[in-house]
């Protein structure tokens, strides 16, 4: 009896040391709750939002992106009297490419289907249950960043893509992402990064974000004007024209 009595304090130690949230749960309960917190994200419905692209050389080009929940997904580029669309209704993806020169709509495969990680389609982010979405976080340790210390997250997706995101140590906000995409059926390494950080309806956005091409010195800008939450949008717009 008394060898487990002196038995009980390790016990309790150890339960405790099970018990308490891991460093990953912190860093990623710390963004939730910097973006607006969880239940306000995930009471979200659908998002619009609205802005200016441009690209190096001066180019510029008016992005809209919708998505809706359960993994809707739309992307619009117009430019020089075309617009391009990249679209997901959940189950499978099509295109209207113009500049590319397809005029008409198209589902696309899997290597070329702009519009299919689990992460674009997912309007809360993966980072909101991700256990239960079936993805692996893991804490690689801190880099120094321009605007200081952030945490590098690595996240691997249910689809078996692999992200990096940078939760800034001050803010805890996600100033960066790396992620693989399949563009014209090749893969590209993307390096995003997003700033101006600004509150729309309870919830915080990024209102800035470049993207470029790791080891490429062009850069994508797009500043978002407008952030519009839960509105009305028709899943027909989502899926393929027949």
């Amino acid at each position: 009896m008394r060898r487990y009595l002196k038995a009980l304090p390790l016990l309790g130690a150890l339960f405790a040391a099970c018990s308490s949230p891991s460093p990953v749960d912190e860093i990623v309960s710390s963004n939730l709750a910097a973006r607006g917190g969880k239940e306000r994200i995930q009471a979200l419905q659908s998002i619009r939002e609205t802005g200016t692209a441009t690209a190096s050389g001066g180019r510029i080009a008016r992005v809209v992106r919708e998505i809706k929940r359960p993994g809707l997904f739309r992307l619009e580029f117009s430019t020089q009297g075309t617009t391009s669309v990249f679209a997901h209704d959940g189950e499978i993806g099509w295109q209207v490419a113009p500049l590319q020169g397809q005029f008409e709509p198209q589902a696309t495969t899997p290597e070329t289907d702009m519009a299919a990680g689990a992460d674009q389609r997912d309007i809360e982010g993966p980072l909101v249950n991700w256990r239960e979405k079936g993805h692996v976080v893991e804490l690689l340790g801190r880099e120094t960043l321009p605007g200081g210390e952030a945490f590098k997250l690595k996240l691997t997706l249910t689809d078996g893509a692999i992200r990096y995101d940078y939760v800034d140590v001050a803010s805890h906000q996600i100033v960066r992402s790396d992620i693989t995409r399949m563009i014209r059926g090749r893969p590209v390494q993307l390096e995003n990064t997003f700033s101006d950080f600004r509150e729309t309806g309870g919830l915080v956005f990024p209102h800035l974000i470049e993207t470029h091409v790791k080891d490429r010195p062009q850069i994508l800008r797009i500043a978002v004007k407008k952030i519009e939450l839960d509105p009305d949008l028709d899943d027909a717009r989502f899926r393929l024209p027949r």
